[in-house]
């Protein structure tokens, strides 16, 4: 790793938070990023996200490899992305320029920001809530006090506000002291339900329950991909982590080992806790916030509670936190600075309204599970092909960072008004479309029981996107070749919601998202721009001979 003198004179426009890591401030080894991963995983939802696949039919073993597959496969652009972090030392939303224009990278911060904001209420709002039980069963008045769970609820957003004000050392040394926590009592959990049933329980023993295989694989792809979307995002955020890595070593290993090694230990501990409560209740207890208020035991109580609220935190700061506070630094162009972006993500996290989302846990998991892996997954898809097939791993960090007239990785081609019509048009016919088509033919997601509206949503975002692209583009700065990826991205997805036969391209629609935006993204940068893509096979060339004359220096 090594310092980069970026030579920005005064012409740039550069916040402070957005500078590369210094060399003496990467200081996160394979234990760091092991230790954040575990308190990432370890959270509420991650308790119960066995009970989905179970509860559809799957038996506990097919639900656990469906699990570990999944994080698996969500470990490879976790680490790719990863990579330029740990390389450059830069910012997520830094990063996305590269891709995206110096403008553009505004399309993939809002994108990731509104999926990371959601998550990032939610986990307020469930943290607030245990710690309301938790006093709730100590003082019995409090439980009786109407505002106790707001009370609470505030409790916990400022918390996660100091800490993230604090920075990366905090939030480094959270990780480090509570994953080792989270990991004892988890076993204290297993070893209390296993005692306190004499056995493990029913759903050990429980087998699949589906007719055919179709109707298995069907079900397998669906929860495939919702477990793969619930890290989606973190491929795109990751660099904020691995920008403060001692090397890329630290970052790979560490993160191929904590990606997966918590979220399964804990859906596996949730599932053998969840079958010895049938046991003991007659009933099967997969929140364990309910579980904790039938617990008789006060200290367990106390443990248990004190547990949910440390995996909520440290699951919210590293995973949804930390990513929407630097996307509004960029946002404004660094006018408002990390701390009180800090201070604007909290308000964001009252202002959508948790509560209201975590009241029908269908739409909570489907909309930001597979309908936040469709927004995710081109985004996913791009800033991978970008960084290792356009680039070949090399950015020009000054051109990231220097005005969009002077910056390389801006002045790309600009679309004619024809584009722009015709790219309006088709999406205002599929919005028409979801109208005029039968709804037997839009049926999408059940649960939700609005797909005509999910669908106008789903186009909406379509022109959303592509009136943001009219916008920025006035003004320069936007690679329109990473815009269009993403609506024809979006198009592929979506025809799942219409087109019955083609359904499983939402339902796999984080795996579909990243991989038709790789192959799109690829063949129209090299033959939408020649020019550029002429240039950045210069600029390659170039910075690998500059790059090979300082390696003797350095050494």
């Amino acid at each position: 790793m090594q310092d980069f003198d970026l030579n920005l004179g005064g012409n740039a426009n550069v916040a402070k938070d957005l500078l590369p890591t210094k060399k003496s401030e990467r200081n996160w080894g394979i234990y760091s990023y092991f230790a954040t991963w575990i308190g990432m995983d370890i959270g509420i939802p991650t308790y119960y996200l066995a009970s989905s696949l179970i509860v559809g039919g799957m038996d506990l073993k097919w639900a656990m490899f469906t699990i570990l597959l999944a994080n698996v496969i969500i470990a490879f652009p976790i680490l790719a992305n990863g990579h330029a972090g740990a390389k450059y030392g830069i910012p997520s939303t830094i990063y996305w320029r590269s891709a995206f224009g110096f403008n553009g990278a505004s399309v993939a911060a809002i994108l990731r920001g509104v999926v990371a904001a959601g998550w990032c209420g939610i986990q307020f709002w469930i943290g607030g809530s245990a710690l309301n039980t938790v006093l709730g069963l100590l003082f019995p008045a409090w439980a009786a006090w109407p505002l106790g769970k707001w009370v609470c609820f505030g409790v916990f957003l400022v918390l996660n506000i100091f800490i993230l004000i604090k920075g990366m050392g905090m939030i480094q040394k959270m990780e480090h002291w509570c994953a080792p926590l989270l990991i004892i009592w988890l076993v204290v959990l297993l070893v209390w339900a296993r005692t306190s049933a004499g056995e493990w329980g029913p759903l050990i023993r429980q087998q699949n329950t589906f007719a055919s295989t179709t109707e298995f694989l069907t079900f397998f792809i669906i929860g495939l991909n919702s477990n793969i979307s619930y890290w989606g995002s973190m491929p795109l955020t990751v660099t904020d982590l691995t920008k403060v890595a001692k090397d890329q070593k630290s970052q790979m290993v560490g993160q191929f080992i904590g990606v997966p090694t918590g979220i399964v230990g804990l859906a596996l501990v949730g599932s053998l806790v969840t079958s010895c409560t049938v046991v003991m209740f007659g009933e099967a207890i997969w929140d364990p916030v309910q579980l904790t208020g039938m617990i008789e035991n006060v200290p367990l109580v106390i443990g248990m509670m004190a547990f949910l609220i440390i995996a909520t935190l440290t699951t919210n700061i590293a995973a949804n936190a930390l990513t929407p506070a630097t996307a509004i630094v960029h946002l404004t162009g660094g006018k408002i600075n990390f701390k009180w972006a800090a201070v604007i993500l909290g308000i964001v996290g009252v202002l959508i309204r948790p509560w209201v989302l975590v009241s029908d846990m269908g739409v909570y998991m489907n909309f930001f599970l597979n309908g936040g892996g469709a927004l995710l997954g081109p985004i996913i898809g791009i800033t991978i092909c970008h960084y290792f097939f356009i680039c070949r791993t090399e950015l020009n960090l000054r051109s990231l960072y220097v005005p969009e007239d002077e910056s390389k990785y801006t002045n790309l081609k600009k679309f004619n008004m024809p584009t722009y019509v015709l790219c309006f048009a088709a999406a205002v016919a599929l919005v028409v479309l979801s109208f005029v088509l039968p709804a037997s033919w839009t049926q999408a997601i059940c649960t939700l029981g609005c797909t005509h509206q999910f669908s106008m949503i789903a186009m909406g975002v379509i022109i959303a996107l592509l009136g943001l692209l009219v916008f920025l583009n006035r003004k320069g700065g936007v690679n329109p070749i990473s815009i269009l990826t993403i609506a024809v991205s979006f198009i592929v997805i979506f025809l799942g919601l219409w087109v019955p036969a083609l359904h499983w391209l939402y339902d796999a629609s984080i795996i579909v998202g990243t991989l038709v935006a790789m192959l799109v993204y690829y063949l129209m940068m090299k033959a939408g721009d020649s020019s550029y893509m002429a240039a950045k096979k210069a600029e390659h060339a170039a910075l690998k001979a500059e790059a090979a004359k300082a390696a003797p220096k350095e050494a």
